[in-house]
This record gives structure tokens, sequence and C-alpha cells, in this order.
């Protein structure tokens, strides 16, 4: 009748620690890629598969390479990156495997091994470790910073990965060293938890440094938007007061000429008259001073590159967008195109923004030279200093999320297109 109990009390707490991983994932993805049901039903599997490999096979190596692999899979139900996959995958298993591991020491005399079936049977032994576990997903999911879906660099990433994988090390090593004693077992399984348990916190940090980072990069180009406003302003009030000053005089002649029949002198003052009415060139004049000033700032070099550019932009004066993300995302949507233009033999961008009924459609195609650089993670930057470019696709994702919105990219041999849907 115990074992009955035990087995009973096992598959509810198999169950349960289902649930401990799903608030677990939820620490580290917001966004799905299914529906709740596919979500759901992909945890009640974890929780089926966990308990037939442990109630047939038993083997703990067996049990923790399955752990592994069903947590992996978990990871696909989210929007996220492969090394965010494997780091989370570890932090968590190996954060549990620790309090499982503790709380086993303590309530059995059994010897640790993983090459030998389990002989644990403690139904309280069971019910401490579950609940130990949700504790730990309370103390660990006040860090939301480890939600951000910024790019980690290689050299973070390998550092925090280096903490679980020398976890396995270390409880491959205390379960197959049979001669050391119960209290050091303990000790380095507590020291093990704690060291994971950290981990999550540099996580944490690190996540909000990157965020910082880039919210620094953005307030920086976005200053220096409002400061090509204020430039443009100024340049455009002094040529203002210069053709006030020179009007007259200008315009005066201008009657006896015509009078006279003097034709070419006539054209002649009038060339020097639109001279003078020439104004600083504007590609953006919808009357929305934020996405006029944006697009101007990032296109002021275009003509000199022998860019052709072409607008057509309806908007009302004001959105119901932050300026923020508004300069994330037309900006690094320019800054791609300029990118990619510049690279082409026919070089030209077509800007199409649209906003009506509440949504706010952006397009923007430009020529390119058919070069795309692929990998898991998407379209990848081309500039030699990826760890300070190459995040601009994903900042632009990142802003439009906030406002459901959605972003297409399509291309060929010779044209990149961009289009952006959201909802404000």
């Amino acid at each position: 009748m115990a074992l009955q109990n035990y087995d009973i009390i096992y598959v509810l707490g198999n169950f349960f620690m289902a649930y401990v991983i799903f608030k677990f994932m939820h620490i580290f993805y917001t966004t799905r890629k299914v529906s709740v049901f596919i979500e759901l039903t992909a945890y009640f599997s974890y929780f089926i598969l966990i308990t037939i490999t442990h109630v047939f096979l038993k083997l703990p190596i067996i049990v923790m390479v399955a752990n592994i692999i069903l947590l992996f899979l978990l990871t696909l139900l989210y929007e996220g990156r492969f090394k965010k996959s494997m780091l989370s995958v570890l932090m968590i298993y190996f954060s549990l495997m620790s309090i499982e591991t503790i709380f086993v020491v303590l309530t059995s005399v059994l010897q640790l091994n993983l090459l030998v079936p389990f002989q644990y049977e403690s139904a309280f032994g069971i019910i401490v470790i579950r609940i130990a576990s949700l504790a730990l997903v309370f103390a660990v999911q006040g860090f939301k910073n480890v939600r951000n879906e910024y790019p980690i660099s290689n050299v973070y990433w390998l550092s925090l990965l280096c903490i679980p994988v020398g976890t396995i090390i270390m409880l491959f090593a205390i379960f197959m060293n049979t001669s050391l004693s119960r209290p050091t077992i303990l000790l380095s399984i507590v020291s093990a938890l704690l060291i994971n348990t950290f981990t999550f916190y540099l996580y944490d940090k690190i996540s909000d440094l990157l965020v910082s980072q880039m919210n620094k990069r953005i307030a920086e180009e976005q200053n220096r938007y409002y400061e090509y406003q204020v430039h443009m302003m100024k340049v455009t009030l002094e040529k203002m007061r210069t053709l006030r000053h020179d009007l007259k005089n200008r315009v005066s002649p201008l009657y006896p000429l015509a009078v006279a029949g003097r034709k070419d002198e006539l054209l002649e003052r009038l060339s020097e008259l639109t001279d003078i009415c020439n104004i600083s060139k504007e590609y953006a004049t919808s009357g929305n001073s934020t996405v006029d000033s944006i697009i101007n700032f990032k296109l002021q070099q275009s003509e000199a590159q022998g860019i052709a550019i072409t607008t057509d932009i309806l908007l009302p004066p004001k959105l119901e967008m932050p300026t923020f993300d508004i300069a994330v995302i037309i900006g690094n949507l320019l800054d791609n195109a300029l990118e990619a233009t510049v690279r082409s033999p026919k070089r030209w961008i077509d800007i199409k923004i649209n906003y009506t009924k509440g949504r706010l459609i952006i397009e923007i195609q430009n020529s390119f030279d058919g070069v795309i650089h692929n990998n898991s993670e998407g379209i990848q930057t081309r500039k030699e200093d990826k760890s300070s470019h190459g995040l601009g696709i994903k900042s632009i994702q990142t802003s439009i999320k906030k406002f459901d919105g959605v972003m297409k990219i399509h291309y060929d041999e010779t044209t990149f297109s961009t289009k952006v849907l959201m909802y404000l």
C-alpha cells in the first residue's frame, strides 16, 4: 500500500512540476508562437512523457537527458533566440535538479548514482521537493529583464552558460563518488543551487545593461533628429529673412523689363529669384514634425550618394504613439534601406507611410545587391562589428509588438521590401 501511495504522489508531483516548469518558462518568455490550447497540451505531454520515462526506465542519466530535451522543445513554443533557449533550459533544469538532490539527500540514506536505477520512495520528500521548486520560481520571478529579447553577446552567453555546465560536472563528480560524506554532498549541492540561482540575477543584470545601452543609443539618435529639425528651422528662417530683404529690390525691375520686351534679361532675373527661393531639400513634408524630421535627417546625404528618393506620406500632425517608438521603427528601417542601397548599382528608395482608421502602415522598398546573410536568428548585419550593429530588426519588432503590429519582409534579386502594420 505504501508503494501505491508513493506512485500516486509521484504522478501528482510530476503534474505539479509541469506547472512549475510552465511558471519558470514565463519568467524567460512573454510571447507565444502558438495558441493557449497548444501550449497547455505541450506541458501536459511533458508531464506524460517524463512520468513514463521515470516509471519504465528509472535510470537518472536517461531521465536527465529526457528532461533537457523536452524542456528545450517547450522553449520552441515561444519567441526567442536559440542561445536564450539553451541558457534558460540549463538554468531551469539544474536549479530544479539541485533542489531535488538536496531533499533526496536529506530524506534518504541511499547512495546517489546516475547509472543506477532510482531507489528513492519517500512520499514526503516528493511533496517537499515540489513545494521547494515552486518557492524557487517565486524567488526568481522578480527578475523581469530576462524576458527581454535583445541579443546577448557570445562572451556574456558563454560566461553564463559555464555556470549550469559547471553544475553538471560537479553533480556528476558527487554522484559517482561513493566515499563522500552526507554533509559534504549536501553542502556541495546547496552551493550549486545558490550559484545557479545567482545566475538568474546575473542574466537579469546583463539583460538590463543591454536594454539600457540600446535605449541610450536610440535616445542619442533621437536627439540628433531634434537637433537637425532645429537646424532646418533656423536655416529656413534665415533664408526667409534674406528673401524678404532682397525681394523688393529683385522684383521691382521685373515689370519694366516685361514692358520693354527684354525677354532674355527678364528670364535671367527670374532665374536668380528662383535660386533665392530654393530652400534646402526636404523629402518629407507631411505636417507630422516627428516623422518628417526623422526622414529628412536620415536622407540628408542621399542625394550626394546618388540615391533616388520617392515618398508618399499621409499622416495627421500627431500620432498616438511615443516618439521613442517612431524613431526606433522608421529610423532603423531607413538605416537598413540606406545601407543596402549603397551596395547596389541602381540606387533608389521608395517610402510609403499612411495612417487611416487607427492603422499605421509603413512600407519601404529599396534596391540592393541581392546578398542576404541569414542564420537561425534571422537576417544578420553585414557590418564587421556585429556586437554594436545588427540590432535594428530586433528593435523594430520589439516596438511593433507594443501596438499589436506585424512586420513582413520580402526580397528578390534586386529589391528588398519591408512592410509594417500597427494599430494605434
